[in-house]
């Protein structure tokens, strides 16, 4: 169970716990979520935890993580409802099993003030080279996105879905955005998320509340009190659902549906559809996989995912194009049958079982704890671990019946190969 604290300009979490033989730290910062934004965002990020005015090269950096044997420094960013979210993180080993006292934890705490606190800026600008190798690596990971042709799908049924809305907009930002990005407004962009992101820090590890000690003598922002809401319960104005086909060079098709829910990460039913979303589509036993990719064949894989922070649910599947018809059919049968209470007990308590194995495999990682965490906290969920396992027990057959009852197909995405004979690679014939 995490104890809470409200600090100088942010909530501080500590989480201990006797499992880990080092100190984790995340700082996570988060704004609303715009598409101009979101690539300046992304940048800054990487760009911070690369170097510093103290460390002006990223070897010189790394060398002095070494120096702190072995400790790590990084940096995340993504997107939760209609927030943004940079994430800071470093990792050392604690004190308690060093043969010298090195003041460690204060060492670990002084280096995020020198990320935060004495960037390498000059003039009001990051230095332009730093920012120009972070963006050729943004660009590249966005390509590689391009180029999976999965991430690709999923990314485009997001787009079609939810165009003009959170949705529809990338952690790390679009190429014509990030290409543009100058020194001078990455500076803009950090002294905006110093000022206006809502702060909170999380620090795992064998400690006690005696660290807050050092957080209050080493870490400070200024006072910031407006909160940027999360939850983002995207509604659709479709009248008709949105069938999407798009032909590339491919061999494999991509079949994704979007649907929309009425519940969030607030509502009481939470637990509910994130145990009704497995069943259907959520590992190995589900039915998605076993009904329409083991006993069909029609499907290379096929998952389902529920989305608390956006509202909504999606079916991404691995096709061959002529299969198209009969998996959409497959996949609205076995929606009907949930809706129908046509499952069994066994599939029910073997969903919870799943759900329960993993939230129990938290306590064996510290970003996995903070991550559990920081979801709950963003909503002022005051919810254990326990709280949600026993949730997650309690989810009844009425619960998994009014779930799937409540979820609306609004979109269909498929991608799929050229036919270079011109003849309709839709038909089974």
């Amino acid at each position: 169970m995490q104890n809470v604290f409200k600090m100088d300009g942010y909530t501080l979490h500590i989480i201990p716990s006797k499992k880990f033989k080092d100190i984790t730290i995340h700082i996570n910062f988060k704004a609303p979520l715009t598409k101009e934004s979101a690539a300046l965002r992304a940048v800054l990020a990487f760009v911070m935890t690369s170097a510093t005015k103290k460390y002006p090269t990223n070897a010189l950096l790394s060398s002095y993580l070494d120096d702190l044997y072995g400790a790590s420094l990084g940096a995340n960013v993504s997107t939760k409802g209609q927030s943004h979210i940079i994430s800071l993180r470093t990792t050392a080993v604690n004190q308690e099993f060093l043969p010298v006292n090195d003041d460690l934890l204060e060492k670990q705490i002084n280096l995020l003030n020198e990320v935060l606190f004495t960037p390498l800026v000059n003039h009001q600008s990051f230095d332009q080279d730093l920012v120009e190798i972070k963006k050729k690596e943004i660009i590249a990971r966005i390509q590689q996105g391009l180029d999976d042709k999965m991430n690709y799908s999923i990314d485009q049924l997001y787009h079609y879905m939810g165009m003009n809305t959170p949705i529809d907009i990338s952690a790390i930002g679009e190429k014509e955005d990030v290409e543009k990005i100058k020194g001078e407004d990455v500076f803009q962009a950090y002294l905006s998320m110093l000022q206006n992101d809502d702060k909170h820090v999380y620090i795992v590890g064998d400690i006690d509340e005696h660290v807050v000690e050092s957080f209050k003598d080493n870490l400070h922002f200024e006072a910031h009190n407006q909160e940027h809401p999360v939850i983002y319960d995207f509604t659709s104005d479709k009248d008709e659902v949105l069938e999407i086909i798009e032909k590339q060079e491919i061999t494999q098709a991509k079949l994704n549906l979007g649907y929309t829910l009425k519940t969030d990460f607030k509502d009481d039913d939470t637990e509910a559809m994130s145990i009704f979303v497995d069943m259907l589509g959520g590992y190995s036993q589900s039915r998605l996989f076993l009904n329409v990719r083991e006993k069909n064949s029609l499907c290379y894989y096929i998952t389902a995912s529920y989305d608390p922070f956006n509202s909504i649910m999606v079916i991404a599947s691995g096709i061959e194009t002529k299969h198209y018809q009969k998996a959409r059919e497959l996949i609205d049968e076995e929606i009907e049958n949930f809706r129908n209470g046509h499952f069994s007990d066994d599939e029910l308590v073997m969903a919870k079982q799943m759900v329960v194995s993993s939230l129990t495999k938290a306590y064996d990682s510290s970003s996995y704890l903070i991550s559990l965490a920081y979801n709950r906290d963003l909503v002022h969920k005051k919810q254990s671990i326990q709280d949600y396992i026993n949730k997650i027990n309690a989810v009844s057959r009425e619960d998994i019946i009014r779930c799937a009852k409540q979820i609306k197909l609004d979109t269909v995405y498929l991608l799929t190969g050229k036919d270079p004979y011109g003849k309709d690679i839709l038909s089974d014939n």
